[in-house]
């Protein structure tokens, strides 16, 4: 057994992975984290804050006091510094030091004791300076040295990995689905010369998961006790924790059953009742297809924000446990071609130690606090310094620095796209200024002055009155990258927006995030003419764009975003480009 060896962790929403290698050997390999499971959960619960239990344990405490139980403390990071929980008031990187602690005491037991000689943790490619900080002061709280950390974004270890088996050419395009039991995130990246890869799209939905399945799959179980046993389904609705937990878990393995078989069951059982019932795939494929619709719809989004059509992808690499899904396979296969490599759960922290080990080759040591706030747009990347030094645990005062370096930079990279981005035709530099500046609007788009909608009161009242009184229906689909709310709205087949423009009926996703449509507007423009196909239209003042993309099987995608209203929207279902535009003119939405 070799003194030296590496650590990856993978902290999840829902689950926990970690990965271990020897560093002479190079070898990389899943880090058991109990008895029976590669995985663990990353739900904590507070004694006190000296006694916090972690993962299987923390579950089965729930149902003794529900006010110490937090099953994702992942969705806290971000949200708000302290954490109030049995009546204690705990820094976000307390709760999530509490699973490393764990992961870090098991992984040291199968190496004598010795501590990592890195170690490396996984984090969202959205997550800023800030949010990565928590993580790296939770491994810190571990006990792990913070000289010997260092962090990558998730879906580039994801990428890590797959090229471990797959040759990936210097400018080949993947996308990694990453579906865990919290979360979907998406993310396009793009295979440099040195052995890495950088992110040039990403997107995401926090409430989109298996857990959202597990959901629906209990909904099913409750109509089926409604006919077939009314007294057991009153019972399930008062029961203790612990009966509820025993149905949840019977529901989860029927799940991933599924995955594998045609059909599986689910036993309910409590207070002198027993029911054995029998769910099929196609029944559980049609529970899940309106949510796996919004996945891809998510996955299309991401690949138009990177300015591929679908089918040029090298590979879409799937991720996380929800991907196992057999559904999930055949609603993606049109996007490109599909790729899965070894358990889904644990590839990000296998492919974090492959990153490591490749930047120990290419360099003279890690980089990664380089490539976590490294910038997807082209044009900026030459603003950040090249090497970071590996931050220690930080004080109020080196978070403020930390917030105060991440404004810089990005003021100082939007000054600089604001001329790249416009290069190349027939404006100059000071046009550029000017129109990214602008604050003229067509006379139909109302502004509200609200630049990011939370509800969906504010999002109906940022769009243009000819569009809303269209829609027949507006449901909450999502969040936007700032968690603004996103809708899905449906529109009358009969709507003077609609008519003569599709023989299918015509839905949208629609936002409003100012700071997010500014960049889209930038991209549109810059990505314009990379794609046949593609037709970029603006209105008078250029202060709104939309992209209007004719994809296999006459397939219509149109996305929009307004640099001054913050009004963003992808589009669906009209017949042609000329539609398109047709029912964005009467739309209000361009002039």
């Amino acid at each position: 057994m070799t003194a030296d060896w590496l650590l990856g962790i993978d902290f999840g929403t829902s689950n926990t992975a970690a990965a271990h290698s020897g560093a002479t050997s190079g070898v990389v390999e899943t880090l058991a984290l109990s008895h029976t499971s590669n995985v663990m959960s990353s739900a904590v619960f507070v004694d006190t804050p000296d006694r916090i239990a972690v993962g299987d344990v923390a579950l089965n405490s729930a149902e003794r006091n529900p006010a110490s139980f937090i099953p994702s403390p992942k969705r806290l990071v971000g949200q708000q510094s302290v954490i109030n929980v049995n009546g204690y008031s705990l820094p976000a990187y307390v709760l999530i030091g509490a699973v490393l602690r764990s992961v870090l005491g098991r992984a040291a037991a199968a190496h004598g004791g010795q501590p990592p000689a890195h170690l490396v943790l996984t984090h969202p490619e959205a997550w800023s300076p800030i949010q990565v900080q928590v993580l790296r002061d939770a491994a810190a709280q571990a006990g792990a040295d913070p000289h010997r950390i260092t962090t990558i974004s998730e879906p580039r270890a994801a990428a890590q990995h797959y090229s471990r088996t797959h040759a990936v050419d210097p400018g080949a395009r993947i996308a990694v689905f990453d579906f865990g039991g919290g979360t979907l995130d998406v993310a396009v990246l793009a295979a440099t010369g040195h052995g890495t890869f950088d992110v040039i799209a990403a997107r995401g939905d926090n409430g989109l998961g298996g857990k959202n399945f597990d959901a629906l799959i209990r909904r099913w179980v409750d109509g089926q006790l409604e006919s077939r046993n009314p007294p057991l389904l009153a019972y399930l609705r008062r029961a203790p924790v612990g009966i509820r937990q025993n149905l949840d878990d019977s529901i989860r393995r029927a799940k991933e059953l599924l995955s594998e078989a045609p059909s599986a069951t689910i036993t309910v059982a409590g207070e002198g009742f027993h029911e054995t019932l029998q769910i099929t795939r196609d029944e559980f494929d049609e529970l899940i297809d309106a949510p796996l619709d919004r996945a891809v719809h998510l996955t299309r989004a991401a690949l138009a924000d990177a300015g591929i059509a679908p089918g040029q992808l090298t590979a879409l690499y799937l991720t996380g446990g929800t991907s196992r899904i057999p559904l999930v396979h055949q609603k993606l296969a049109p996007l490109g071609k599909i790729a899965t490599l070894d358990d889904p759960k644990t590839v990000v922290a296998q492919g974090s130690l492959t990153a490591l080990v490749a930047s120990q080759q290419t360099a003279t040591g890690p980089q990664y606090a380089q490539t976590q706030i490294r910038p997807s747009i082209p044009g900026a990347a030459d603003l950040l310094p090249s090497s970071p030094t590996p931050a220690a645990p930080a004080s109020g005062k080196r978070t403020k620095i930390l917030a105060a370096v991440a404004a810089v930079v990005v003021v100082a990279a939007a000054a600089v796209l604001g001329i790249v981005l416009t290069s190349g035709g027939d404006e100059t530099p000071g046009n550029a200024a000017a129109v990214s500046s602008t604050t003229s609007q067509p006379d139909q788009v109302p502004t509200t002055g609200t630049t990011l909608a939370v509800t969906e009161e504010e999002v109906l009242a940022g769009l243009p009155t000819q569009l809303t009184s269209d829609f027949a229906e507006c449901k909450k689909n999502g969040f936007t990258e700032n968690d603004g709310v996103e809708l899905r709205c449906v529109l009358k087949d009969d709507g003077a927006t609609v008519v003569g423009t599709t023989d299918d009926g015509v839905s949208m996703f629609v936002s409003l995030d100012l700071k997010e449509a500014k960049k889209d507007v930038l991209k549109k423009r810059q990505l314009y003419g990379q794609d046949e196909g593609d037709e970029l239209v603006e209105n008078t003042d250029r202060t709104a764009a939309a992209d209007i993309d004719v994809q296999s099987g006459d397939y219509v995608y149109v996305t929009y975003a307004n640099n001054v209203t913050g009004v963003r929207a992808s589009i669906h279902g009209l017949d042609s480009a000329e539609s398109a535009k047709t029912f964005l003119r009467r739309a209000g939405l361009v002039n």
